[in-house]
């Protein structure tokens, strides 16, 4: 090669292989050196506030204890015991809407409609539509306590279902439920 002397073409083209490679390194390096901006982040989720009573699974899970407890103790056999037909299968109950006093209006409509729900699969009780046709009187009253734990805030509340006997107004069976939520 050192001994040979370059074509007519050969020099023509030799400055373009430099040129080439001079335009090619200054893409390269003007790419490489400019640096693109991150993406914005995503702007943060605006989340609801939580509600300001019991939520639905809160009165879902209080009527699942309600139960739990209205059936236990053995009271259904006792009652049994003092009917005069003592096949009697189950005790007839009408629940009337829960009481509210928890002082958050809530509504409690649908806490009544769970535990009629549960009551009803439990195949323990008899659901009835009026008081004449009901051995009792299912009152509920639905009750809050806040308690403070540090700096947390927590409510506490409590179900109450009073079996109470038509007429007499004397509760024969009481059952009390109680779940703990966040203020």
């Amino acid at each position: 090669m050192w001994g040979t002397v370059p074509s007519n073409v050969q020099m023509r083209n030799a400055h373009r292989i430099p040129l080439t490679l001079l335009v090619g390194s200054l893409i390269a390096a003007c790419g490489g050196s400019a640096k693109q901006a991150p993406p914005p982040p995503p702007p943060p989720v605006a989340r609801p506030a939580p509600p300001a009573g019991p939520t639905r699974t809160d009165f879902k899970t209080i009527a699942k204890l309600l139960m739990k407890r209205c059936v236990a103790g053995g009271w259904i056999n006792a009652w049994r015991a003092e009917q005069p037909d003592i096949d009697t299968p189950r005790p007839k109950i009408h629940v009337r809407d829960f009481e509210d006093k928890t002082g958050q209006d809530l509504d409690p409509a649908y806490l009544n409609s769970v535990l009629e729900q549960r009551m009803r699969l439990s195949g323990v009780y008899d659901l009835v539509s009026s008081d004449d046709a009901a051995d009792f009187i299912g009152r509920g009253v639905l009750m809050r306590l806040a308690e403070r734990r540090g700096d947390d805030r927590v409510s506490v509340y409590t179900a109450v279902l009073n079996l109470v006997v038509p007429g007499t107004e004397d509760v024969k069976y009481s059952c009390e439920a109680t779940v703990r939520g966040e203020m």
